[in-house]
């Protein structure tokens, strides 16, 4: 489904609704929402900070996997690497409002989308070239040296991150014999890491 938005191409995945639609039938915790939510707020938080750097984005993808936001003309790499971080502070910011929220009302009923704020932002933070940290190195790396070789390091922290990552994941779905979800993202960033090479 294609929606314009101004001169903003809005593309949603029909994979999108469906693994939408069955997150929430079968998740009986609302997690899945409040995942969405995260979502939205991480994508918001690169959103806000392009437009202060006066960017404007040509298309937003929305797939099963994430959002993805092109736009042109690239700024600075110093620009980069905020509109890269934007996205995990926004987390944070949120996180760091529902826990004072939470402190005030004196309720625990805000715990979940505390943590699932916080998960998404420290996710993100890994140095894995597809997560926005791992962009904010190769921008910064960029700074410093050629892109090629800034690629050839990050990818090689990016495998140093990715086995621990993935070993973790094995160990929560032998624990839990069905919790399959860092497992997958590990396999996930393996692949998208294995394919720019």
């Amino acid at each position: 489904m294609k929606v314009w938005v101004k001169e903003c191409c809005v593309q949603v995945s029909f994979f999108f609704f469906l693994t939408v639609c069955l997150a929430l039938i079968l998740d009986k915790t609302n997690t899945a929402v409040l995942a969405l939510c995260a979502a939205g707020i991480h994508e918001l938080g690169h959103l806000l900070c392009m437009l202060a750097f006066g960017e404007r984005p040509a298309c937003v993808r929305i797939a099963p996997f994430g959002f993805c936001i092109t736009r042109t003309p690239r700024g600075s790499y110093r620009q980069e690497i905020l509109i890269a971080l934007a996205g995990p502070a926004a987390n944070l910011l949120a996180a760091l409002a529902l826990f004072i929220t939470a402190k005030v009302c004196k309720t625990s009923s805000l715990n979940r989308a505390i943590l699932v704020n916080l998960s998404l932002a420290l996710f993100n933070l890994i140095p894995i070239e597809p997560l926005d940290c791992g962009r904010a190195v190769l921008y910064r790396l960029c700074c410093r040296t050629d892109s090629a070789r800034a690629e050839r390091i990050v990818f090689l922290v990016g495998l140093v991150f990715l086995v621990p990552l993935t070993v973790c994941g094995v160990l929560v779905l032998i624990k839990s014999k069905y919790n399959v979800t860092l497992l997958l993202a590990g396999a996930y960033l393996t692949y998208t890491l294995l394919k720019k090479r």
